[in-house]
């Protein structure tokens, strides 16, 4: 099982944290968030996570990744999450908006180089004194066991 179906099981997975781009009937995206903790000695907050984003070849730099990017932030927003979080070592979420947590103190539990832990604040002084580690469900290092 990989992790997307593994966090389909995730006791916190909400079905509209995740979204397909299609052209006709052929499916040209997906991408998926979870709802993850940035958690310090004296508090528990709770975010989203972009886990998932796919665009086959042919489909990439035509706007639908940023296209899935932006209706989850949407749906994270209407859904009363604060920020946005993603790990990616490449342009693309720098180019929506995304800076290093590290600017808010905000680290990974992951052994990631920190320049790719990234985060969106979705409204101003949504991040303030919200400094912390993300941590990730267990059904994502899929280490738990899941019943059949």
């Amino acid at each position: 099982m990989d992790m997307v179906d593994r966090l389909r099981f995730y006791d916190d997975f909400h079905e509209n944290f995740e979204v397909v781009a299609k052209d006709h009937h052929e499916i040209i995206g997906h991408a998926l968030m979870i709802p993850v903790t940035i958690r310090s000695v004296n508090h528990r907050h709770k975010i989203v996570s972009i886990v998932e984003v796919a665009v086959p070849e042919k489909y990439r730099h035509q706007g639908v990744g940023q296209g899935l990017i932006y209706e989850l932030e949407s749906r994270a927003q209407l859904a009363g999450f604060e920020a946005v979080s993603a790990v990616d070592n490449t342009d693309f979420f720098y180019e929506l908006g995304y800076v290093a947590a590290e600017n808010f103190n905000i680290f990974s539990t992951m052994p990631v180089d920190i320049s790719a832990n990234l985060i969106k604040p979705l409204a101003d002084g949504s991040l303030f004194n919200k400094s912390g580690k993300i941590y990730y469900p267990e059904e994502f290092y899929g280490i738990r066991r899941l019943e059949s």
